[in-house]
């Protein structure tokens, strides 16, 4: 009986060695990216409503990402812009900014010479700073006014219940963030002291 509880106990060693092996190598081998709002984390979840110029359309972000693009490959960046349609600041970019974007780094000829294979989305997620009481206006005949007004080609998402507050966490406007076709952050203007243009220019492979 003796010879027997050993056996047990050697074979239960050996599995429990085995195992301890295997989560050693998963940990030594893998290098897990945290979700986050810097620069080198995953983006976080960012779905719902989008308004194309025509009409409201589900959108999830995170099914636009390829988890095994790296650098050189073909893939679309993401400019993502959280936005209010009263903010000034916001005003004053989608009148001047990002019309220079959209026109330099957007559609089928874009003004900068981008990289093969290489494309640029913007997307404007509209939020809320002021509640229901300020006597300011939102909803999405709102959105869709602000967009046509400033002639803008790319998508604008309703998240004016400031849903994204949960993931994205609870910050002013604008606020910019550049995406990889991987997912991962490479600015935001939360951390980098320089401006976003700047940023495409520096981030956004060109062409030869």
């Amino acid at each position: 009986m003796n010879d027997e509880a050993g056996a047990r106990s050697d074979g239960l060693m050996m599995v429990s060695v085995i195992f301890i092996a295997a989560f050693t190598y998963i940990a030594l081998t893998t290098d897990p990216v945290y979700t986050g709002v810097g620069v080198g984390d995953r983006a976080p979840e960012l779905s719902g409503k989008i308004y194309d110029g025509t009409t409201w359309v589900d959108f999830d972000l995170e099914k636009q990402f390829n988890d095994s693009w790296v650098e050189g490959d073909n893939g679309t960046y993401y400019l993502v812009e959280f936005m209010d349609t009263n903010c000034s600041i916001c005003i004053t970019a989608a009148s001047e900014k990002l019309p220079s974007i959209q026109a330099d780094y957007t559609g089928e000829m874009p003004r900068v010479n981008l990289a093969a294979g290489v494309s640029v989305e913007i997307l404007a997620v509209s939020i809320s700073l002021w509640d229901e009481d300020s006597g300011r206006d939102y909803g999405r005949d709102v959105i869709e006014q602000f967009r046509a007004e400033f002639e803008h080609d790319f998508a604008y998402m309703d998240m004016q219940d400031n849903s994204h507050q949960d993931a994205w966490g609870n910050f002013g406007t604008p606020t910019y963030f550049i995406i990889d076709p991987s997912g991962i952050i490479q600015y935001t203007n939360l951390e980098d002291g320089f401006d976003v243009r700047e940023a495409m220019d520096s981030i956004i492979p060109r062409g030869e």
